[in-house]
């Protein structure tokens, strides 16, 4: 039997779903796609992400690849699995690809955003943002630079992460951005282990608030431990950008 492969490009409102990857019968997106593909297709149709993201993320940009048995028009597979998934997941785009392709394995690198709301929060962000007041940007974007370059990145990974896991990630730049009331920042690396934006952003909230010392980054880093690093930000502010390949 022939097979065609096929990737396409996501958005989702994490608010009400446990991450990205499967859990059985829970609310995932990964679940959303395969009642998707069964409802139209009546067949169960394999999603492979470029990753997984936890409960409450959101995404702008999330991209999966999966094999059918028909070669169907990309605009026609968009348009049918958009009338089957809720307002709050959206098929943005849909190409063909060669059978080489792998929406993980073939991306260069990874575009994440943090966005933090420094008022205080309503009913029409309060799911999407994260409120923090007077941090210390200055102090930040100190400790930021402890972050960039190739590192070992344990410390700031799940402390369930399998220890024969390669901790080794190269973050090529974090930026931020002040818009309005909120401040963006912006991670860009070739991979992000479990949890490790959420974990690196909670330290320098922590930092931004006058508890630590920007060089505690550094500190932190060099434990190689994941129970080094206490807080981890929520997930809710958290937004997977762009997969780059």
């Amino acid at each position: 039997m022939s097979y065609y492969r096929f990737m396409a490009t996501l958005a989702y409102d994490g608010a009400n779903y446990y991450g990205f990857e499967r859990q059985n019968e829970l609310p995932t997106i990964e679940l959303a796609l395969n009642n998707a593909f069964y409802n139209w297709l009546k067949e169960n149709v394999k999603i492979v992400g470029s990753g997984r993201t936890d409960r409450f993320v959101h995404a702008l940009g999330q991209v999966i690849h999966f094999d059918l048995t028909k070669d169907i028009n990309p605009l026609a597979i968009k348009k049918a699995l958009n009338s089957f998934l809720l307002n709050d997941i959206k098929v943005l785009d849909v190409k063909k690809v060669d059978m080489s392709f792998h929406a993980r394995f073939s991306a260069i690198k990874k575009e994440y955003h943090y966005v933090i709301n420094t008022k205080d929060l309503d009913v029409f962000n309060e799911r999407y943002t994260t409120y923090c007041y007077n941090l210390d940007l200055e102090t930040i974007k100190k400790a930021i630079k402890y972050l960039v370059g190739k590192h070992n990145f344990r410390s700031f990974s799940s402390i369930h992460t399998n220890s024969l896991k390669d901790f080794n990630r190269e973050i090529y730049s974090i930026d931020i951005e002040l818009k309005d009331n909120f401040i963006v920042f912006k991670f860009i690396g070739n991979g992000f282990l479990k949890y490790q934006v959420r974990r690196m952003m909670g330290l320098l909230i922590e930092i931004g608030k006058g508890k630590y010392e920007a060089s505690y980054i550094n500190d932190i880093l060099l434990k190689k431990d994941p129970r080094a690093c206490q807080y981890i930000a929520p997930g809710k502010g958290l937004y997977l950008y762009k997969v780059y390949y």
